[in-house]
């Protein structure tokens, strides 16, 4: 019996498979990229600075999307934190972009305890994370991560140093999130003035031990560059912010921008400095 089976097994047409692309493990980046995209990605921004000091023009002109916020009040009982989610889309890649808003920080006279909501905001999202994966079955594929994954922290142009205020807060969240700071407004003072500025503020956060952000060194491929830019370039994570009230715009700069002229809606526009 088991003669015949092999018999006719071996008499059957035999089947040619073709193979529909590539095979091989040179292509697992290709797709890691398409698992990637195909589920999209999470980010999280904390956004802290007073009212009307230009976060939300900020987040506009980085996302080139009008976001709906609401105007803030400057009569705030204390600092209420605000965050909102938006699904954006560029190309094909999907995002869920979730901006939190500090609202009326900075904006009491007793400001001892701004600093508070704002950490016990982040520390909430580390909580709700573990507490997540400790359940014996995790839904992490859909669970939405609401830990921070930078903070920008809008510093005020006074062109003298830095507010008790910020100095206390920023220590306060340099060892639970990423720290860039960002001189809002620059172009309420001259350049000199916004590079002694600069130079006053990195001098303060060093000496009081405030942590910012520093470029990663952990990938080899980038450890040379990130290295040299993190010890020549000490101020390389500071930014300018310069909102052009009336376009609805907003433009980011690197520090030390030697250039005047910039370009606003498509068109070229000559800062005037006095």
């Amino acid at each position: 019996m088991a003669a015949t089976d092999v018999d006719i097994f071996s008499n059957e047409e035999k089947r040619n498979l073709s193979l529909g692309g590539h095979v091989g493990f040179d292509s697992l980046p290709d797709q890691l990229v398409s698992k990637s995209v195909t589920q999209g990605f999470c980010f999280n921004i904390l956004c802290v600075g007073e009212t009307g000091i230009g976060k939300s023009t900020l987040m506009n002109t980085l996302f080139n999307t009008m976001f709906e916020n609401e105007e803030a009040s400057h009569y705030q009982n204390g600092v209420c934190m605000r965050p909102r989610t938006y699904d954006l889309q560029e190309s094909n890649v999907h995002l869920k972009l979730t901006i939190v808003d500090t609202v009326g920080f900075g904006d009491q006279i007793n400001k001892e305890e701004s600093y508070k909501p704002i950490v016990d905001y982040i520390d909430t999202q580390f909580e709700n994370y573990l507490q997540e994966e400790l359940k014996i079955k995790r839904s992490l594929f859909n669970y939405h991560d609401g830990r921070v994954h930078i903070c920008l922290y809008f510093i005020a142009p006074t062109g003298h140093s830095l507010k008790s205020l910020d100095l206390v807060t920023m220590k306060k969240l340099d060892s639970k999130v990423n720290i860039i700071p960002i001189i809002a407004k620059a172009d309420t003072i001259s350049k000199s003035e916004l590079h002694k500025f600069k130079i006053k503020i990195m001098s303060e956060l060093v000496s009081n031990g405030v942590q910012i952000y520093q470029f990663p060194t952990d990938d080899h491929a980038v450890t040379e560059i990130n290295s040299s830019m993190n010890v020549s370039h000490s101020l390389t994570v500071f930014f300018l912010t310069i909102g052009i009230y009336g376009f609805n715009s907003c433009t980011l700069f690197p520090p030390f921008e030697t250039s005047s002229v910039y370009r606003i809606d498509g068109e070229l526009v000559e800062q005037q400095i006095s």
